[in-house]
């Protein structure tokens, strides 16, 4: 700053460690760090000394430290980033970059952690592999591991300076995967190496799959087991047999009935190991006659609470929100015209009890049978809802409470289930409030029968604060990892929210919440999400990465608003700064952003939301 030499010392080069390619320091002056061929030293620049070494292979492009130097980030020269925690030298995270095309707004990537989490986009999944023993031929895509391994919201955790550490030793698995083979009742046959084609004119096709699992070997007393064996077609999720499907034999054939559509039924089924490893994909392609083609309806099913059983609970916008998208929904479908007829159910306040909801969605799975003849009558808009066929299109859209337990999410209808107060909430009542809770889990029960093309969800979700605080609060519900199992396997799309209570009363001056209002008022009606390529035409990665743009700066509008009639405001439950506290940068880390959780597989016919 004044030009005063602070230290003069020496960076050697040497044969083994190569020449310094690049060099950084710290923002505080204290840290400087140089790289090589094959390490990077850290040194303390009063003294010369060196503080850390960390052995890194390949050529550094760059190196920076984070602002207040707690991380180092290198950049390779093929655009992956590695991130060390300064203090310590530990290697935190790498960060890969694709480059191919994800969405129109960026590309695949995958942030992994040295002990085996990862998070990224679906098809970077596939395409990262995991080597084992540094033998070339020892690999693995790190979609095999991802019902153990997947850590939603990894690379924001390890820079807030949390440190997940994977549940498991990746290295210990057994990682022998069972072998599918898909079979159509005419002999055509797909298994993981292959995708043969035939047409047919059949509209309920019998499909048989064949499961074998791995044997015994020097290594393990026991075969590799098969279970949990899902069966897909265009990626969406037609049959599921849950558990041990071998049943202590070493092979079986499973058996099921699907509906094929007119044009490409590209079938495609994986099964999981005894250690919960995936196997590889078996697929078979079929082109449907074009005698099968069907009108198709598009549902939306609209669920908004303002009004809770506990009035302590009550939110402002989420009927006004429920209602708004299921309404513009409607018009735009309507005006597109791919489906037939458009049929909106809404749920709004005392009619949003956890029973109508699991109701509506077995009546669009056609599994809500006749009921106990004491069951309640049917509410009047479900009447509209009726089992989906493969060319329907199912929107469901939810505002109001939501929380994240460890790694389960719950939405909360109208019957709460807790009558005390909203500040003294105890773990009895927490308890109470969850088993009223809609889970992740009983949803991906309610809709596994839910055969239809086109698969969305919407989830606006108020996290309240001292009472419904999730475990790690950084996290929030957004990051559950319960809601990408449900997106990976059902293969549909899920956008989720999460702000403050106190953001959700305070913030709004719109008549909407600020995801409702990105999405409907701005992204819709004003076409704002039709911006890259802008082609008059909104798809829906194109809609859902638009209002996870949107949504951030939305809230740092909505804090500096606040900020000026004397209001502290944050989205993020339990870090709120008073203004005399605020420090640059604080505020964009006191906002919520949106997470959009993919399906595995892209869409050969990706769903259009809105024309202009």
């Amino acid at each position: 700053e004044n030009g005063r030499k602070v230290n003069t010392f020496q960076i050697n080069d040497d044969e083994q460690s190569g020449a310094v390619t690049t060099i950084c320091i710290s923002a505080d002056a204290r840290l400087l760090a140089a790289g090589y061929a094959t390490k990077i030293d850290i040194f303390e620049v009063a003294s010369g000394k060196t503080m850390r070494t960390l052995p890194h292979a390949g050529r550094i492009v760059s190196l920076s430290f984070n602002p207040d130097g707690r991380f180092l980030v290198a950049l390779g020269e093929n655009n992956d980033k590695y991130i060390w925690d300064a203090s310590s030298g530990e290697k935190l995270a790498t960060l890969v970059n694709l480059g191919g095309a994800l969405n129109s707004r960026g590309s695949d990537w995958l942030v992994v952690t040295p002990d085996g989490l990862f998070d990224g986009s679906p098809a970077a999944w596939k395409q990262i592999l995991w080597q084992f023993g540094g033998n070339t031929f020892d690999v693995t895509p790190a979609e095999t591991f991802f019902n153990e391994f997947y850590y939603p919201g990894l690379l924001a955790e390890v820079m807030t300076g949390k440190k997940p550490r994977a549940p498991k030793n990746i290295s210990l698995l057994d990682r022998r995967q069972p072998e599918l083979i898909l079979m159509t009742q005419n002999g055509q046959v797909g298994a993981a190496s292959t995708a043969s084609n035939e047409s047919t004119s059949e509209r309920n096709l019998n499909v048989k799959i064949e499961v074998t699992e791995k044997p015994a070997d020097k290594d393990h007393t026991a075969g590799s087991g098969a279970r949990d064996v899902r069966l897909f077609r265009n990626g969406s999720l037609v049959k599921v047999w849950r558990g041990d499907v071998l049943k202590g034999q070493t092979a079986t054939t499973l058996e099921t009935n699907i509906a094929i559509v007119a044009g490409e039924n590209r079938l495609a089924a994986y099964a999981f190991n005894r250690d919960n490893v995936k196997s590889k994909d078996a697929v078979l392609s079929l082109t449907g006659a074009a005698s099968l083609k069907r009108p198709g309806t598009a549902y939306v099913l609209a669920i908004g609470v303002n009004s809770y059983s506990n009035s302590q609970y009550n939110l402002k916008y989420a009927v006004a929100d429920a209602t708004a998208f299921g309404e513009e929904v409607r018009l735009e479908q309507q005006q597109i015209a791919n489906y037939e007829h458009v049929e909106v159910a809404s749920l709004l306040d005392e009619q949003a009890t956890k029973a109508n909801i699991l109701r509506a969605l077995k009546r669009l799975a056609g599994t809500e049978g006749t009921g106990a003849p004491d069951a309640p009558p049917l509410p009047k808009p479900l009447e509209k809802l009726r089992a989906t066929e493969p060319e329907d299109a199912v929107f469901i859209y939810f505002a109001g409470h939501g929380t994240a337990q460890g790694q389960r999410f719950y939405l909360l209808p109208h019957d709460l289930g807790y009558a005390g107060d909203r500040t003294q909430l105890d773990a009895a009542g927490l308890q109470m409030i969850l088993e009223h809770g809609v889970s992740d889990e009983e949803l991906e029960r309610a809709v596994e029968g839910i055969d239809a093309d086109k698969f969305l969800m919407v989830i606006d979700a108020c996290n309240s604060g001292q009472a419904l605080e999730a475990e790690e609060q950084r996290r929030g519900p957004m990051n559950s990892k319960g809601l990408a199992q449900l997106a990976y396997e059902k293969g549909m799309y899920i956008l989720t929210a999460a702000q403050s209570y106190q953001a959700a009363q305070e913030a709004s001056q719109l008549g909407h919440g600020l995801l409702t209002y990105a999405l409907v008022e701005e992204g819709l009606k004003q076409a704002a999400a039709d911006s890259d390529p802008k082609d008059g035409q909104v798809w829906v990665r194109e809609w859902f990465d638009y209002a996870s743009a949107r949504v951030p700066n939305m809230q740092l509008e909505k804090m500096k608003q606040a900020r000026g009639v004397g209001i502290t405001l944050s989205f993020v439950e339990g870090e709120r700064v008073s203004a005399d506290q605020r420090v640059p940068g604080v505020e964009r880390r006191l906002t919520q952003t949106p997470r959009v959780f993919y399906r595995r597989e892209s869409e050969g016919r990706p769903l259009i939301v809105a024309k202009r």
